[in-house]
């Protein structure tokens, strides 16, 4: 059967009608949402996965900043709390206690077994150990030395422990490095042996332990500074009264400058020296008449208002002075006034003396150190004497009253 050239396009026609879709079918949302589709795939075939890479690239960047300030502060909350937790218990367990010099800070190495253990130690001071149960050491090859460690409670032991350690132990405490800081290397060292024979330390513990050695250290540099200034006042003081005492007339004019200058009303040759209380400006000699209240009594109180002279000074002696009144014991830290001066031989008066604490004067050491053996013999004999002549007193009158019973005087 053949068709004509009229059939084949009416045919053809027939089958465009069939795929024809209504407006408003499913079919036609089918294949919108097909059309869509398409176009997103054209779309993201076209330079989508470098827009992608670089879309995680920056998230991955922010999450890494955000997770920096995060550590940074966390190290930051954590330095805090270590060093409040080491400045409390640095002021517990030294408790305002004199250190020393840096050169008394060391690390004593002690082999155990297999390895070397590290502990950090202060050298103290023959006198701050009398009374300890400690053996007798031998001062050329041993020391008597505190371990420094912050309490942890891990440690079930009490902490300050003194011991005697050779000195072929001790290792200088900065090691070859600085002067102002503790050997890194050997810190580092230390924290890996807390960590192993102290289980349960975290990284604040080791922290707090590396701060307690600092405060440690900056106390013990702190000391080193005073001891230096007050050596320097020490030497100088002397070389400039002896200089002036040359004409007693001009040291007289020069000490009253002199006063006035620390009252901060004058500008004396000593202009130099510093007029607050925490700085040592006025020297306190053997001779001199000091003005006190007794220690066991209210300042202020008339009553309690002694004076006595100063017989012999020693800076690091405890008492650091010695006065006439042998029975009245002087802290460091006690308030006395110079009211008079020696000079050749001779007590002048010093009118412009104000109440200080005896450790903030300048001082020296001078003066007879066997003095309260002196006074107490002095004393002894001025009894006896007073005693016989009250005896020969009484013997006089018998005699001139005619009765003699000699034998009522005992000697």
């Amino acid at each position: 059967m053949e068709y004509s050239s009229d059939d084949v396009s009416v045919v053809s026609s027939g089958d465009e009608m069939l795929n024809i879709v209504v407006p408003f079918s499913q079919d036609s949302a089918t294949q919108k949402a097909k059309g869509k589709k398409s176009e997103s795939d054209d779309d993201t075939s076209v330079g989508s996965p470098g827009k992608k890479r670089k879309r995680v690239d920056e998230d991955v960047g922010n999450l890494k900043d955000d997770n920096n300030d995060n550590i940074a502060a966390d190290d930051k909350n954590n330095d805090a709390i270590a060093l409040a937790d080491a400045t409390t218990a640095f002021k517990i367990q030294f408790n305002d206690q004199k250190l020393g010099a840096t050169n008394k800070l060391f690390w004593n190495e002690r082999r155990q077994k297999k390895n070397a253990a590290l502990y950090p130690v202060r050298v103290v001071p023959r006198e701050e150990v009398v009374g300890l149960c400690l053996k007798e050491w031998d001062f050329e090859t041993e020391r008597p030395v505190q371990y420094i460690q912050y309490p942890h409670k891990q440690i079930k032991r009490d902490l300050g422990l003194y011991d005697v350690v050779s000195v072929k132990s001790l290792t200088p405490y900065h090691g070859d490095g600085p002067t102002d800081s503790w050997c890194s290397k050997r810190i580092q060292q230390y924290s890996k042996q807390l960590k192993r024979t102290l289980k349960g330390l975290n990284e604040i513990d080791l922290l707090t332990e590396e701060a307690f050695l600092k405060l440690v250290l900056a106390q013990s540099l702190k000391e080193e500074e005073n001891e230096r200034e007050r050596s320097l006042l020490a030497e100088t003081a002397p070389a400039e009264e002896s200089a002036a005492s040359e004409n007693e007339d001009e040291q007289i004019e020069n000490d009253s400058d002199d006063d006035e200058d620390i009252d901060g009303s004058g500008g004396g040759r000593r202009s130099r020296l510093c007029r607050s209380d925490s700085v040592k400006s006025e020297p306190l000699r053997v001779g001199d008449i000091i003005e006190y209240y007794k220690p066991t009594s209210v300042a202020g109180n008339p009553d309690a208002l002694c004076e006595a002279e100063v017989k012999f000074i020693n800076p690091r002696g405890n008492p650091i002075l010695i006065t006439s009144d042998i029975f009245t014991i002087l802290p460091s830290d006690h308030q006395v006034k110079r009211v008079k001066r020696m000079h050749r031989g001779k007590h002048l008066d010093h009118p412009n003396g104000r109440f200080r604490a005896i450790n903030n004067y300048v001082l020296k050491k001078e003066g007879n150190p066997n003095a309260v053996r002196d006074i107490m013999a002095e004393t002894t004999a001025r009894t006896k004497a007073t005693i016989q002549r009250a005896k020969d007193e009484i013997s006089s009158r018998m005699d001139d009253g005619g009765f003699f019973p000699r034998d009522l005087l005992r000697n």
